[in-house]
């Protein structure tokens, strides 16, 4: 689905749907800043907005879901891409690709940021009278997307310390389980992978701050949004660092637990071999006994 958002001459903002290159380009001409946001995009949509880029490298990039550690030049446009982490069962990332340049931001996502665009949306209209007053209307709302983001990203940093807290229990209770050490290297994988993932976040917002990002130029207000989104990826990568450290911990307690199951089995074969050598020495005395008399 295409859905489109035109801030007016009057500064009003009206929200509409569109189906063709043709119909988007017009109300790039006649807007005011114009907002495309595209959200799980079926093969003919994709087609509607490259011909707007006049650009179809990107698809496959999309469908890939690709990450892009550094912004992106598509012709006279520049596209980053916000790292949007989904955990279940395993950790998944689902991109938001923002492609801006001058009055225009496209977004290319998936469904599982919904709540984070709705929320943005939701801000950009409060706020509509100060953003067209002292922001750019591109940098205010990629400012407060990357903020929503790492809120939802949080989500996820505390699902995986939910579970290392299971399995840690777990691991006081049957040190010597070997199914624990397996599914702690799976968790290490998962928090290794997050820990790239909130990198690349944080180090794209800072890049918007120092203001290398000429597409994207942020105002003090937006410079504030970035501000806190950094301190809040910051905290979580803390997290995520105690979070590997506990499970080192867990499997240093497996190793523990298996060295004493080795001692214990040292143990009982010495005891056994002590035993055998005691009853040999007592049939040989009988033997010799026998035979002598």
């Amino acid at each position: 689905m295409i859905w489109t958002y035109t801030l007016t001459k009057t500064n009003e903002l009206r929200a509409r749907d569109a189906d063709s290159t043709n119909e988007l380009q017009r109300l790039v001409e006649e807007a005011n800043w114009l907002w495309i946001d595209c959200m799980e995009p079926d093969d003919q949509e994709l087609k509607v907005v490259s011909g707007l880029l006049e650009e179809t490298e990107f698809m496959s990039a999309i469908s890939e879901r690709q990450i892009f550690s550094h912004r992106k030049k598509i012709n006279d446009y520049v596209l980053i891409s916000i790292p949007f982490a989904v955990f279940k069962d395993t950790l998944e990332t689902y991109p938001i690709y923002v492609f801006t340049k001058e009055k225009v931001l496209i977004t290319v996502r998936s469904e599982h940021s919904s709540r984070s665009i709705q929320n943005t949306l939701d801000t950009f209209r409060d706020c509509l009278s100060k953003v067209c007053q002292y922001s750019n209307a591109s940098s205010f709302i990629v400012s407060r997307l990357l903020h929503e983001v790492s809120d939802e990203n949080l989500d996820v940093v505390m699902m995986l310390r939910a579970h290392t807290d299971e399995i840690e229990e777990k691991a006081l209770a049957k040190p010597g389980d070997k199914k624990i050490g397996k599914r702690v290297f799976v968790l290490k994988r998962h928090i290794s992978a997050l820990e790239r993932i909130l990198w690349t976040q944080r180090e794209l917002m800072l890049s918007i701050e120092e203001g290398i990002l000429p597409a994207i130029q942020s105002s003090k207000q937006d410079e504030q949004t970035l501000s806190h989104a950094v301190s809040n990826v910051s905290r979580q990568l803390s997290i995520l660092t105690s979070n590997d450290n506990a499970l080192d911990n867990i499997l240093s307690l497996q190793d523990l637990g298996m060295i004493h199951r080795v001692e214990r089995i040292l143990i009982y074969l010495t005891l056994l071999t002590l035993i055998v050598s005691v009853i040999t020495i007592f049939i040989e005395v009988d033997i010799v006994k026998i035979l002598s008399g």
